[in-house]
């Protein structure tokens, strides 16, 4: 059991979409103030490393006085997206909804309500966030529900097609023993991905571990890399391609690995030699597409073949591009051609999270399903052409700036000003927030109690406690939603007579769950010896097989020729780029927000300024020097910020982080720079988001 905590102290979490979840504790000083902090006396093992939060984490505090806080339930007086809004009673702005809700079932049918949710609050039971609403629709009626992976679509598909499911990733404790990292897209310093990613891989670095760094920027991770590769976005496969070239015409393959765990490899080396095509994807041929020079990629596929065990860790950047089918499926290939699969200090290069974690229970759902699902990507264009039938009158959203995360984002506010009633659930006055009709001012993490599960690397539980009082009038997700049932009349049915603490007493008791550790910690952990993924399956295929037609891993995939692609993970040429917008955009998530939460912490926007990412020899062209005000414009929308130049991005392609808040000015540019202005509704092959295969143009600012 962990450390008892210090009483003085309150154990919480984030419920953020942020790639970890790490362990928080709010004390109060003898000067009464708030401060946040971590446990500094935990054991700090292999095992069972720390859970060290980051300055997401650590500026929690921050937010509970954000000047867009909403402390009063709010009603629309002015235009939508205006920002009018003047405070009403939690009674009044509570039957105005159910009032709604009943006024839009009856004229067209509970399907003519959107719920739309997002990862605003994830990881509890139920109480919060999208979960909570899911929970308060499967009561009241079948509605219609955004839906969709807008995360690592491509890579689940992959897995799904490859491996017969989402197979568990390695410990990452499990990188001490390799001797090479590819870090393919993987950018731990900025995104996480595990609360002790950046930990294990600096320490095998220091062991003599080679680190390779395989992006279009040299992110912050680059400090942990001893080599720098970058590529241009999309073109990820082809280098896949030309590296498994080197690794079968040097007799490089471990072609027992592949004859007894993979079948339909034959299909993809035809590709690789160019038997299909005339066309070997030699190094010189993915040189041309990829500007990875040749014998830079001869390296690549050489130390990779022959420095073991390797780990090639992909991250989910390269995947949401037009065919990002293709290089997740592709990287799998390369990690069976290698031999690593199944090795400690190798890997399977997937989806690389955990299937499973400790099971602490959920809130029951009731008897209605959604209606239909409607993408989060495309919803704006269903709406706007006429597409869903019955079509949509109102709009519940939960924990999620609808509009800003989407792709789109001046299309989404759009297809929101059409419709009857917009109900929006949030702490802040989002941009989405602006178009609603009523606001309901819901309670963050320290104003909530819940119980926590790990993200996706770890096994561990959380009993996040109410750290201070909802500020205002705010309240918790679970409490509106009870009143609503209560007016609805199914209130016993959704609160079984329970409030948050009784339900959480309830799962405590438990006989699998560590409830003293819980209540005295605010801590439980199950994590033992570092697990290897498909360790069993390298062993032996026949006592282990995957749950594929075969038991194997499959190369060719019917799957995937009925989406458009080719059966085999072979390089699909973008073939989007547009002479107007010359340059190659990449959104990727940002160390200061978890997509767009945390925009509101103004201590966090201090750190690091909101930039567009562009290289000296683009900026040169175009007359911008470091600072200079610019706008980036796509054919969807402009957006105006400052300029960074930097050797840090390859030539060609233009970051912005994604995140920041919508704020259209009078001549329409956005002057919150927020990138999903300048992405469309295209999506990949299968319906992934396609968000970093944008084009744009770069001017400095009129």
């Amino acid at each position: 059991m962990p450390e008892r905590q210090d009483k003085s102290c309150i154990p919480f979490t984030c419920t953020l979409d942020c790639g970890s979840r790490c362990e928080l504790v709010a004390c109060r000083g003898e000067d009464g103030k708030l401060r946040i902090d971590t446990p500094p006396r935990r054991a700090d093992t292999v095992e069972q490393p720390r859970l060290v939060p980051c300055a997401r984490g650590r500026g929690q505090r921050r937010l509970l006085n954000a000047r867009e806080r909403v402390h009063h339930p709010l009603r629309r007086t002015g235009p939508r997206g205006s920002g009018q809004f003047t405070p009403i009673p939690w009674d009044e702005a509570l039957d105005e909804v159910a009032s709604a809700l009943r006024r839009t079932q009856a004229r067209y049918g509970p399907e003519a309500v959107l719920h739309a949710g997002g990862a605003g609050a994830i990881s509890g039971r139920g109480f919060s966030g999208a979960a909570a609403s899911a929970r308060f629709f499967s009561h009241w009626g079948p509605v219609t529900q955004t839906s969709g992976n807008m995360s690592n679509h491509c890579a689940s598909i992959a897995a799904e097609w490859m491996l017969g499911e989402r197979v568990s990733g390695s410990d990452r404790a499990t990188l001490l023993d390799s001797r090479l990292i590819l870090l393919w897209g993987m950018n731990p310093a900025e995104t996480r991905m595990g609360p002790n990613t950046t930990y294990f891989v600096a320490r095998a670095r220091d062991q003599g571990a080679k680190v390779i760094l395989i992006d279009p920027r040299y992110t912050d991770t680059g400090i942990l890399a001893d080599q720098w590769v970058p590529i241009r976005p999309g073109t990820d496969a082809a280098l896949a391609a030309a590296m498994a070239y080197v690794m079968e015409t040097e007799e490089l393959v471990d072609r027992a690995f592949m004859a007894s765990h993979t079948v339909g490899y034959a299909s993809y080396r035809a590709y690789i030699l160019g038997r299909d095509d005339s066309s070997p994807k030699t190094p010189a041929w993915a040189a041309e597409r990829t500007g990875v020079r040749a014998p830079t990629i001869q390296q690549l596929a050489r130390d990779y073949a022959m420095v073991k065990p390797a780990a090639l860790l992909p991250g989910w950047g390269p995947q949401r591009t037009r065919y990002g089918e293709q290089i997740a499926r592709a990287a799998i290939v390369l990690a069976c051609a290698s031999g690593n699969v199944g090795l400690r200090g190798g890997g399977l290069a997937s989806v690389g999270t955990r299937v499973g974690g400790i099971d602490a229970g959920a809130l029951p759902y009731g008897p209605h399903g959604p209606a239909r699902r409607i993408s989060g990507i495309t919803w704006a264009t269903d709406l706007l052409q006429g597409r869903l039938d019955p079509s949509l009158h109102m709009a519940y959203i939960v924990a999620s700036n609808l509009i800003n995360r989407s792709p789109n984002t001046r299309a989404n506010a759009h297809a929101l000003e059409g419709l009857d009633f917009i109900v929006v659930q949030d702490p802040f006055v989002t941009p989405t927030a602006r178009y609603a009709d009523l606001i309901l001012p819901a309670s963050i993490e320290m104003e909530r109690p819940d119980l926590v599960g790990s993200w996706g690397h770890d096994s561990h539980l959380f009993y996040s406690r109410s750290v201070v009082e909802p500020a205002g009038e705010a309240r918790t997700d679970y409490w509106i939603f009870a009143q609503l049932a209560q007016r609805l009349g199914f209130g016993p049915a959704y609160t079984e007579g329970k409030d948050e603490r009784a339900w959480i007493e309830d799962y405590l008791a438990a006989p699998h769950l560590d409830a003293r550790s819980l209540r005295e910690c605010g801590l439980m952990r199950t994590e033992d010896e570092p697990r290897v993924a498909l360790a069993d399956y390298r062993a032996d295929p026949l006592a282990h097989p995957l749950p594929t037609a075969s038991g194997k891993i499959e190369i060719v995939n019917p799957q995937a020729t009925a989406h458009g692609l080719p059966a085999i993970p072979s390089y699909v040429e973008d073939g989007a780029r547009d002479e107007q917008y010359p340059l190659q955009l990449i959104t990727p998530h940002s160390k200061l927000r978890s997509n767009s939460c945390l925009h509101a912490n103004p201590w966090l926007q201090r750190l690091e300024p909101h930039t567009a990412w562009i290289h000296p020899s683009d900026a040169a062209g175009r007359g911008i020097v470091e600072d200079d005000p610019v706008e980036v414009l796509s054919r969807y929308g402009t957006v105006r910020l400052p300029a960074k130049v930097t050797e840090r991005i390859m030539p060609g392609v233009i970051c912005i982080y994604e995140g920041t808040w919508y704020r259209p000015g009078r001549d329409g540019i956005d002057e919150g720079g927020c990138a999903n202005a300048l992405t469309g509704h295209e999506t990949t092959p299968s319906g992934g988001p396609a968000t970093h295969s944008g084009w744009v143009q770069v001017r400095r600012a009129k």
